[in-house]
Order: C-alpha cells, then structure tokens, then sequence
C-alpha cells in the first residue's frame, strides 16, 4: 500500500527554511503491546526545499535488531535489508563497535532472534502484527522498518529494548506525524519530544491514499480545516501520539 503526503509553502517559507538549515522531520505511527516504545525519525528532507515537498513510503517492512542504545537525539544504526542493499553492503554491518542486522518482514510473520546473533524470519506468530522475539540471551535495540520510496531505502519508525526471553508485538499504523526542526537530525534518530508545532496526519478514508498540506513559516500548518489533521503542541511526549 503506496502512501504519499504533499506539503506545499509559501515562499517566504521555502526562503526562511534554505537559509536556516531546517529540516523536515516525518514519524509514522505504530501499535504495539509494549508501552516503552520509542518514535524515530523515520525520514528527513533537508535543505534546498522548493514549493512544495512529497513524501512516499509503503508500508513494505523489515525488522531489525542492533546493538545501539535508545537515547534522545541518539541515532539506532539500522542497516538496510539484504535483498535491497547495493552490492558494497552487507546484511550484517559493524562499525564503530555499533552493530545491527535487519530482514525483511510480513504481517503475522515472526523474527526470532537466537544467540550469536542469528535470526530466523518465520511463520510463528498468533498475531495480526510483526511479532519479535528474543531468544538469545542478550539485549538488543530492535523494532520494525517502514519503505521509503522517495530514496529507496528503509527507515526504522520505532525502537524498543528487547532483552533475553521477551518479545514484542508491533505493526505500522497509517499516520504521519510532520515537524520542522533547526538541527540536522538524521534518519533512525530517536526523538522524544517535539521542539516545534507538528501535524499528526490521518490517512484513513483518504482519496488514493493520499493527503495535500500546507506550511508557513509564521501561520503554520494548515490542511484547509479538514478533521483528519492536527496541531501538535511544542514539548509533546511523542510516544504519547504516535504509540497506539
């Protein structure tokens, strides 16, 4: 299921937005049993912003684990999947100590994870979700990834501690969540709370899938008074709003 959200600006905007660096920061939802799970930063556009922005995804999924702490602001390494990476990468990357792998994955499939760090993707899974288990006796950073089609890639849009002997069930939720930000935040970023005003998307009952927005850098978002948008107050637990 191919998603896309438009986001047009002013020109005033587009000259603020070049000039100070900003960078446009989209989160996706998820549902999941698990309380303590962590929104990332799913993808960014920044610098060089024109009239109007596009953001593609499918919600085409991989699950990942990784030896990165959770921490605000801190970056989980997440390397791409096997069967979607250039020939110079590799399923199983280490670099500076930080290692991860990831897979892709279904709905009602399960990701097993042994020790050695070996997993396995499989059929065992009651759920209607992206069931991940741990059965090794290590603990990891872990959680699910959705497809970018804007730059082909996969992004992770959680993160939970998964350690030995537990699992998590997780699955995408169809909403966005979008927010500019002065610092150079990068993909697979954690992001606690919401340092300016954002717009939590709904694209249930959307034509084609699809949602038209608009941003100015004084009034701010604006998606024509329709329900299915809303203003996100600064300084918002986003787990609070993106974690169902």
């Amino acid at each position: 299921m191919k998603s896309s959200l438009t986001i047009n600006l002013s020109q005033q905007t587009v000259e603020i937005l070049n000039k100070g660096n900003y960078t446009l920061c989209c989160f996706l939802a998820s549902k999941s049993n698990n309380a303590l799970c962590y929104p990332l930063c799913w993808n960014t556009t920044s610098k060089n912003f024109l009239r109007s922005v596009l953001v593609e995804w499918k919600f085409d999924l991989s699950a990942y684990l990784s030896t990165s702490p959770i921490v605000d602001r801190g970056v989980v390494y997440i390397p791409q999947p096997q069967s979607s990476m250039s020939q110079n990468s590799t399923r199983y990357t280490v670099t500076k100590n930080i290692s991860g792998s990831n897979d892709k994955i279904d709905l009602k499939q399960r990701m097993l994870i042994e020790d050695l760090g070996k997993v396995t993707i499989d059929t065992n899974n009651d759920s209607q979700n992206v069931l991940i288990q741990n059965n090794s006796h290590d603990a990891y950073s872990t959680g699910i990834c959705v497809y970018s089609i804007n730059d082909d890639q996969y992004y992770g849009s959680c993160a939970f501690s998964l350690y030995g002997g537990n699992g998590i069930s997780v699955a995408p939720v169809n909403k966005i969540l979008v927010m500019f930000s002065t610092k150079d935040i990068q993909n697979n970023t954690v992001i606690l709370i919401t340092e300016n005003i954002g717009f939590l998307i709904d694209f249930n009952g959307s034509t084609n899938n699809s949602r038209v927005v608009s941003y100015d850098i004084n009034k701010g978002w604006n998606s024509n008074s329709q329900t299915w948008a809303t203003n996100i107050p600064i300084g918002t637990s986003l787990s609070d709003i993106l974690v169902i």
